[in-house]
């Protein structure tokens, strides 16, 4: 089954994605971009917002609040290498996150070169409406238990109604002496567990 998960933290150093982590605990939801003012890919909030205008239906005007959360979808123990660049950590979503998910295959910031057949599919709507390969690809991604069963190794997903903590089910590092202690304290009150990519 395909696991929602986000990186968080960006290429910055280790202290500042440490900081990162405590601001989530501390506001105790996920930050759209709009928010934060930052991104771990490209920044580009005029682009985004007509994005989600023609995508999502969004107002152009909408409270940075209110926008989506930015992640990808994954399987058990697959980390694909085009997230590396968006931080050291990741969050790992619980399933039921997959009822707020819209999907696109590859980023949606290079929609200039991608069909729009190809972007905004719902998970939930796995789907009547999306015929072909688009909804036999979408099918497999939401089973696979392997990245093996797969064409495409990034699927870039979009979590729409906020991201809070009990939508958190464990943060991701590749070391856990990564993770500072009281960042684990917090998670683990808060019912997230802290564990090693792959496990």
């Amino acid at each position: 089954m395909a696991q929602p998960q986000l990186r968080i933290g960006n290429a910055l150093p280790l202290a500042h994605q440490q900081q990162v982590l405590r601001q989530i605990l501390n506001v105790q939801r996920l930050q759209t971009q709009f928010e934060t003012q930052t991104s771990g890919g490209a920044y580009a909030p005029h682009v985004r917002a007509e994005l989600e205008a023609e995508l999502f239906g969004y107002d152009l005007e909408l409270d940075p609040r209110l926008r989506p959360v930015y992640g990808y979808l994954t399987t058990v123990g697959y980390e694909p290498a085009e997230v590396e660049q968006y931080g050291r950590f990741a969050l790992r979503l619980r399933p039921h996150m997959l009822s707020r998910t819209t999907l696109s295959i590859t980023d949606t910031l290079d929609r200039a070169v991608v069909p729009a057949a190809y972007t905004n599919l719902p998970v939930t709507a796995l789907i009547p409406n999306v015929s072909g390969y688009v909804r036999c690809f979408l099918g497999r991604m939401v089973t696979a238990t392997t990245m093996q069963e797969l064409e495409f190794r990034y699927v870039e997903a979009q979590y729409h109604g906020g991201v809070g903590l009990a939508d958190i089910d464990c943060l991701l590092t590749k070391q856990l002496q990564d993770v500072p202690p009281d960042v684990c304290d917090r998670c683990r009150a808060a019912g997230i567990d802290v564990r090693e990519f792959g496990t």
